[in-house]
């Protein structure tokens, strides 16, 4: 990837790991870093590095934690490793900001700081999801559990912007998650966003359900952050136990078998890394004003480097832009979508019952 831009800026605090691993990766990326942190930690750290001359540690003296309240840690720790790596996007000195630390917080010192792009009222996390040639992008992957028609429509515009830029996708398919293929199959908040889609010129192809996100059935695949998040858990552990069943079903095997699995080793390493989120390291956070990836707490050293390499994918395709074109083009669509939510439709849609006489 060429990279002729600003820095990246990344907090260094957030991993299970420590932030060791996330000097590793950010040098492994080799793209030009701003490293937040205290620099009394870093400053080693990084001298110790290959790759010093490319990062630069900017101080931050307090640390967000896990169990940090998301607004509370917004609010009250300003001089954080995590709000002064998302400030540094905010004021132009870094083309984006990568954390992988509290998620929630993460998410609300995004929004607050850089605002949200022109006529969207909630973010989106935008997840790669392995299928059968490659991969869908998921979202809303779990930043937005309550969403109107509105909301849902938004995201299928700035996911098929995203498919176009970023993965070189010409007319991308648009599938809207749910529980049938038929359009009158699914929440009432999900029947009028199908309705306002079948309706917008974009390719959408319906309904999509759970067992077709393993197919290559969608480029884009919408839902709420409750469902998506759900849906991505499932994958995910459904990914891992068939590892392990692999694994057990070796050592089980009688040696024969055993010399048959490792002349297939380089086969099931391939599959592997199809499956292997560390790939691609974290999910963007789309519908911000500005390029922003969420990198998991478990990352390691490769996930690092991978999400890193991704928020400057973001950077140079100019994604920013492309959405925001899109969703201004797309405005009048989003707004006959209306805002309500599933309780407000259950409310406007009630039977009341008639007057009977005795």
């Amino acid at each position: 990837m060429s990279y002729n831009t600003l820095p990246i800026a990344v907090d260094a605090f957030g991993t299970d790991e420590g932030p060791s691993v996330v000097v590793q990766g950010v040098a492994d990326s080799e793209l030009p870093i701003l490293l937040v942190g205290p620099e009394k930690i870093l400053i080693p750290m990084v001298k110790a590095s290959k790759a010093s001359g490319r990062i630069e540690v900017v101080n931050a003296d307090d640390i967000i934690g896990s169990e940090d309240h998301p607004f509370t840690a917004f609010r009250t720790k300003k001089n954080s490793s995590m709000m002064v790596a998302i400030k540094l996007a905010k004021d132009g000195k870094a083309a984006g900001v990568l954390s992988s630390g509290n998620t929630g917080a993460f998410m609300v010192g995004a929004t607050m700081i850089l605002g949200r792009l022109p006529h969207v009222s909630r973010p989106a996390a935008a997840i790669p999801v392995p299928n059968t040639s490659g991969h869908s992008l998921l979202l809303d992957a779990g930043a937005s559990t309550d969403c109107t028609p509105a909301d849902l429509v938004n995201f299928a515009v700035m996911g098929l912007k995203y498919v176009e830029l970023v993965w070189n996708v010409s007319n991308p398919k648009v599938g809207l998650l749910s529980i049938g293929e038929e359009e009158t199959k699914g929440t009432k908040i999900a029947k009028r966003a199908h309705q306002i889609l079948k309706e917008s010129g974009i390719n959408f192809i319906g309904n999509v359900q759970g067992n077709d996100l393993a197919r290559s059935v969608a480029d884009v695949v919408v839902t709420d952050g409750f469902t998506g998040n759900v849906a991505l858990k499932v994958a995910e552990g459904f990914a891992a136990l068939m590892e392990m069943i692999v694994k057990n079903e070796i050592k089980r095997a009688p040696l024969n078998e055993k010399l048959a699995a490792w002349a297939l080793y380089p086969f099931f390493k391939r599959i592997k890394k199809r499956f292997d989120w560390q790939e691609y390291g974290g999910g963007s956070l789309l519908g911000v004003n500005g390029n922003v990836v969420i990198a998991h707490g478990k990352s390691g050293r490769r996930a690092i480097a991978s999400a890193t390499r991704l928020c400057g994918e973001l950077a140079v395709t100019d994604l920013l832009r492309g959405m925001e074109g899109s969703l201004k083009k797309h405005y009048k669509l989003v707004s006959n979508a209306g805002n309500e939510t599933d309780e407000e439709i259950r409310a406007d849609e009630a039977v009341k019952p008639a007057d009977v006489e005795c």
